[in-house]
């Protein structure tokens, strides 16, 4: 009677020997707990696979249970098999199951066998490019394939990709892994569902897509609805078609980028993306930077846009008095005239006493200004007043006590 495949050996990864788990806890006795040892052997020690079929003798490669042991140890080990126990279906599924490879070794018969290849399948998709071809026309085996790569389509034939549940496993697919596309049949770039699909996660895709995908408006629009990113990898002339930049808006206004130049001159559009995100306003034509609303909406958001704004807005005593409110130092971006403007100023220094820095000449000179920029920010302040007020025994006392002066009196 066939002897037992040996007891289960693993290697030590400190010093590349192998053991039994007896053999490794006598190994570390005294110096590790047993749970220590048991962890070590769990995590980090790789299993020592026996060549026990290459060395068995003629009888050992025909004895079924022997066969059986050593083939749930080490798959491939199938090649060694005596013939007549290689058309065994648990024999094979054994080798199969244990290590998917082991279909190099499997009988022709058998490849037609589906509940071989679903073995193999639960392993790697390449397993279905054993399978008889009859197999390749079986729902169940291509879906298989497909819940591993969508680069079983390499294999799958045409006819099969349009059955809905292979349909819908090729999309399931995609969107845990769109990369493979790239290696599938040209024929699938031809597929909108497939490629909407893709484009949503790969934008760059684009280039896969084949010319008549391209030329259908309604393809496009519904890339440019799943991704807005995909209008940078457009044909140039969609950077002028105002439904397909307007749904790339509607999801990134940082899409104006993309827009061409009329578009950026579209006040409808700009305004709504400046609305969004005002870092927009940089892709703004130039014209458009003189408009009242547009720049109101951007500085809403960042006073800093103010720097953007021509300088009729600039001097727009609505617009920069906005601004102050918000954050005191956008003093720096209005006119002269504003900068002189006794309402504007104390607007500015009451939200940031640095904003005295940007005040004119004139109303750094005066006392009002300066002690109500210091009661906002205390003695760094000072340092912005005229040279006389620096040393006005009124404003050094505000600025020892820390505020109190009421800038309206």
């Amino acid at each position: 009677m066939a002897a037992d495949p040996p007891v289960e050996r693993r290697v030590n990864p400190y010093d590349k020997c192998a053991y039994t788990f007896q053999e490794l806890k006598e190994f570390y006795k005294g110096r590790y707990t047993d749970e220590q040892i048991q962890e070590l052997w769990d995590t980090r020690m790789p299993k020592v696979l026996p060549k026990l079929l290459e060395e068995a003798s003629p009888e050992e490669r025909a004895d079924r249970e022997f066969v059986l042991k050593a083939l749930r140890l080490r798959g491939p080990e199938l090649r060694h098999v005596d013939e007549k126990l290689r058309l065994d279906k648990e024999v094979i599924l054994a080798a199969v199951t244990q290590d998917w490879i082991a279909l190099d070794y499997v009988p022709k018969e058998m490849l037609q066998d589906r509940d071989v290849i679903l073995a193999g399948l639960q392993q790697d998709w390449e397993a279905i490019t054993y399978a008889a071809a009859d197999l390749l026309k079986d729902e169940e085996v291509v879906i298989g394939a497909l819940q591993g790569s969508a680069m079983a389509l390499q294999t799958i034939p045409q006819e099969m990709w349009f059955v809905p549940s292979v349909r819908e496993a090729l999309l399931d697919s995609l969107r845990r892994n769109v990369d493979p596309l790239r290696n599938c049949p040209k024929a699938i770039h031809k597929d909108p569902a497939v490629m909407l699909e893709a484009l949503k996660l790969r934008p760059k895709f684009l280039e896969l897509c084949e010319p008549e995908l391209l030329a259908d408006h309604g393809f496009v629009l519904s890339a440019v609805k799943g991704n807005w990113e995909v209008l940078e990898f457009l044909p140039k002339h969609f950077a002028s078609d105002r439904e397909v930049v307007a749904a790339a808006l509607a999801q990134s206004p940082y899409a104006l980028r993309l827009a061409s130049q009329e578009l950026r001159g579209d006040r409808d559009l700009v305004l709504g993306c400046v609305q969004k995100g005002s870092g927009a306003l940089r892709y703004a034509a130039p014209d458009l930077l003189a408009d009242q609303e547009i720049l109101a909406a951007a500085v809403q958001q960042d006073v800093h846009c103010l720097r953007q704004a021509k300088e009729n807005l600039k001097d727009d005593k609505d617009l920069i008095l906005q601004a102050v409110k918000s954050n005191g130092i956008a003093l720096q971006y209005a006119s002269p005239r504003l900068q002189d403007d006794l309402e504007v100023v104390l607007e500015a220094v009451a939200q940031s006493g640095h904003a005295l820095e940007f005040a004119s000449t004139t109303l750094r000179q005066e006392r009002r200004v300066v002690l109500a920029a210091v009661h906002c920010s205390g003695r760094s302040a000072v340092a912005f007043a005229s040279k006389e007020l620096r040393s006005d025994v009124e404003v050094l006392r505000a600025a020892r006590a820390g505020g109190g002066y009421d800038a309206s009196r």
